[in-house]
């Protein structure tokens, strides 16, 4: 195995910016050490607390056990990626870990696969609170209950009596009809690389970064949808190759259409561009995980041709989700033969 020294990397006052998989290659490097890496972290799945582009140092364990509210670097399960997100809750077999931008958390997370714990966040040259002790429980405390995500969403307050209404309405076969023939023509196009700067601002939240890049037998596409020039919808096509991953295949993850512009039909464009995609790949199947009371988006999946079916491998994750935060996912599946 080639050996990482970390003496060539880390400088005082520097920090590195590698690909993920860079990253990934040296934390683990410097954890064995008890040294720390300082390093720039790309996303918005932390943000606030962590924005795009801050400065992060990341200390070993040293053999201490992690806590709920801590902020730590840990390998993704299923994968080979390296994530920064918080510690929300702990299970039998592990520990849950999700983004404070999150809907949806990453699954529980055994001690072996932390590699670090964040010590300090700097944006623009200044160090910032990024919660911590006291404060850091009680983030994970309202991100496993929801209550952040309904906190953050208050400052919308006078824009949701309106949502609700247009929800309802939204739901109307006679909305769906006039909608689709009063707005213009969306475009549907790739997004990759660099281009994630064309839909930052916070409203949508990939579950795999779309600055990253992606580990070796790990593949993402992105799309947007755009109308009269604004991003109104997004998705991704994830490939994970590794047959030992129970992740393994071909997902779509990340669909999302901003609120007034549901009902229209992007989402259904959105998903077809990935189907279409996946057929491109002679993929045999198209799979995705969604929460099982979201019945608006299983709905959708299913007129699209998914039917629910069990990935084995998940169902441990899935189940110890469920106890830690209350909801829990199904796996649907669309057959593309």
């Amino acid at each position: 195995m080639t050996e990482v020294d970390p003496s060539r990397y880390l400088v005082p006052g520097g920090e590195v910016s590698l690909s993920n998989a860079g990253q990934l290659q040296l934390l683990r490097a410097v954890s064995e050490r008890g040294l720390a890496l300082r390093t720039r972290v790309l996303g918005l799945s932390m943000s606030p607390s962590i924005r795009n582009e801050d400065i992060v140092t990341i200390a070993s364990m040293g053999g201490d056990e992690p806590r709920v509210g801590d902020v730590v670097a840990f390998v993704v399960p299923g994968s080979e990626r390296l994530a920064v997100h918080r510690i929300v809750g702990r299970g039998a077999s592990g520990w849950l870990l999700r983004g404070d931008n999150c809907r949806e958390t990453d699954g529980v997370v055994i001690d072996e696969r932390i590699l670090g714990r964040v010590v300090r966040v700097e944006r623009d040259g200044r160090d910032v609170d990024f919660g911590t002790g006291r404060k850091g429980c009680r983030i994970a405390w309202l991100s496993r209950t929801g209550t952040l995500t309904a906190l953050r969403s208050l400052r919308h307050a006078p824009r949701r009596l309106v949502s609700r209404a247009l929800h309802g309405a939204q739901g109307l076969a006679l909305y769906r009809a006039i909608g689709g023939r009063v707005v213009s023509p969306v475009d549907v196009f790739e997004v990759n690389g660099a281009a994630p700067d064309t839909i930052r601002g916070g409203f949508f939240r990939p579950r795999v970064s779309l600055s990253e890049t992606p580990a070796e037998g790990f593949e993402v596409m992105n799309w947007v949808a755009k109308l009269r020039g604004r991003v109104v919808g997004f998705v991704q096509l994830v490939r994970v190759e590794d047959p030992d991953s129970p992740w393994s295949g071909h997902w779509l993850f990340s669909l999302e259409v901003r609120g007034r512009y549901r009902g229209l039909g992007i989402g259904d464009a959105l998903a077809a561009q990935v189907v279409e995609e996946a057929r491109m790949r002679r993929c045999d199947s198209l799979l995705l995980a969604v929460y099982e009371d979201n019945r608006a988006a299983i709905d959708l999946y299913k007129k699209l041709g998914f039917e629910n079916t069990v990935v084995d491998a998940l169902e441990p994750g899935f189940e110890a989700e469920q106890q830690l935060t209350g909801r829990r996912r199904i796996t649907m599946r669309k057959d593309l033969d």
